[in-house]
């Protein structure tokens, strides 16, 4: 009987040698693995563009209409496109202001009033290159251009990136009192 126990007591402290030598075989893997790293630390600077907006038509014309007649001239103003690359979601608003009078080329004493004649309805807003569209909207339909109004808006922290706005209707209502000429007028935008 002192042999078996003899002989388990040694098979026992063989056993603890065995599983102590692999926890330190692998343990001391597992350290090793550990204790040997490397940190690189990444950058990028990403530098501040502009906010701009452009025009593709830089001439509209509504056509002829004959003197005389109470007449609507509508056409679309398309593909106006804002930019804004500033990188800080401060929004924008793309205006116009008052349009002066049209003016006779030929003849700069006979002008047209645009306060009550002119009017706009901004068209279609669409996102370009995958800017989130959210945010960004047209602005008020049917108003007259008497005063600043809003062709596209883009509200604090949206409006990042690039937006056209096309199938703008200008429409043009005609007096029968206003005088037959060659009129022209300047419709300027500002994006701020």
């Amino acid at each position: 009987m002192a042999n078996k126990t003899q002989a388990l007591t040694q098979k026992i402290f063989s056993t603890l040698i065995i599983a102590f030598t692999l926890i330190m075989v692998f343990g001391s893997l597992e350290v090793s693995r550990a204790a040997n790293t490397a940190n690189s630390e990444l950058y990028q600077n990403i530098t501040a563009g502009s906010l701009d907006i452009a025009a593709q038509n830089t001439n509209i014309s509504f056509g002829n209409i004959a003197a005389g007649l109470l007449q609507n001239a509508a056409i679309n103003m398309n593909n106006v496109l804002v930019t804004d690359y500033r990188g800080t979601g401060a929004g924008w608003s793309a205006t116009t202001g008052s349009i002066e009078n049209y003016v006779d080329v030929t003849d700069s004493n006979k002008q047209i009033t645009l306060n009550n004649a002119l009017k706009w309805s901004p068209g279609d807003v669409e996102n370009v290159n995958g800017s989130s569209i959210t945010g960004v909207t047209a602005g008020t339909d049917d108003v007259y251009l008497n005063t600043t109004r809003n062709l596209m808006v883009a509200t604090a922290s949206n409006g990042l990136g690039a937006y056209r706005i096309s199938n703008t209707v200008l429409n043009f209502t005609q007096q029968p009192s206003y005088q037959a000429g060659n009129y022209s007028a300047t419709l300027t935008l500002t994006v701020s």
